[in-house]
């Protein structure tokens, strides 16, 4: 393997999205680092802001990381191997919408936790950028737009999961964040939609003279 391919190879590597899981796996494991980066109301108020992002970080529970890291992880390997722009700002968006949806929708929530949100806004990025790649991408991207859409709408309506948890469930989900995330992606792809898109055709071009 050449240097070129070996770059090349590197480039492709979903760092971002790893670099993610892992800091969910070290909260999970270091409750120092949990009680630091954690949703907590009266810290924030206290001006401990970067709560509204890392929070997300946090998981309650074994089922609970690996639902969200498990979804989280194969859109982002997949956005980031196809090299899409704004993935990033997406994240750190969604993060900071869900936190703050939850400050005013849910004033007395006093703890907060888990990547879920994020992975609803990743999801329906990577879903609607999607749409204008070869087959069978836009049928995969359609479904996965309609499952996302109704699985957050019965959530909203039972105010709760759909996945299970069995008895060990510690926490109450908050639907409200998936839909905080879903809204923040829809938008940033409308506003960023047709510069990746002009980037994309002109990368084409190129490749092909």
């Amino acid at each position: 393997m050449d240097e070129t391919e070996t770059k090349s190879m590197i480039a492709r590597l979903p760092i971002f999205t790893i670099s993610v899981i892992a800091l969910c796996f070290a909260a999970s494991r270091i409750d120092a680092l949990a009680e630091l980066l954690v949703y907590d109301s009266e810290a924030i108020r206290k001006g401990e802001i970067w709560r509204l992002i890392t929070s997300h970080c946090v998981h309650f529970g074994a089922m609970h990381l690996i639902y969200n890291t498990l979804a989280f992880g194969i859109t982002g390997w997949i956005i980031e191997s196809k090299g899409y722009r704004y993935f990033k700002l997406v994240c750190l968006s969604t993060a900071f919408s869900s936190s703050v949806a939850l400050m005013v929708f849910k004033p007395g929530m006093s703890c907060f936790g888990g990547l879920s949100g994020v992975a609803c806004g990743a999801i329906m990025y990577g879903a609607l950028l999607c749409l204008r790649e070869p087959s069978p991408w836009p049928t995969v991207s359609r479904l996965t737009i309609m499952f996302l859409l109704v699985k957050i709408i019965l959530e909203l309506h039972h105010n709760g999961s759909l996945l299970p948890y069995g008895e060990t469930q510690s926490f109450v989900p908050m639907p409200l964040s998936h839909l905080a995330g879903g809204l923040t992606a829809l938008i940033l792809f409308l506003l960023t939609s047709k510069n990746i898109f002009m980037q994309n055709a002109l990368s084409c071009e190129i490749n092909q003279r």
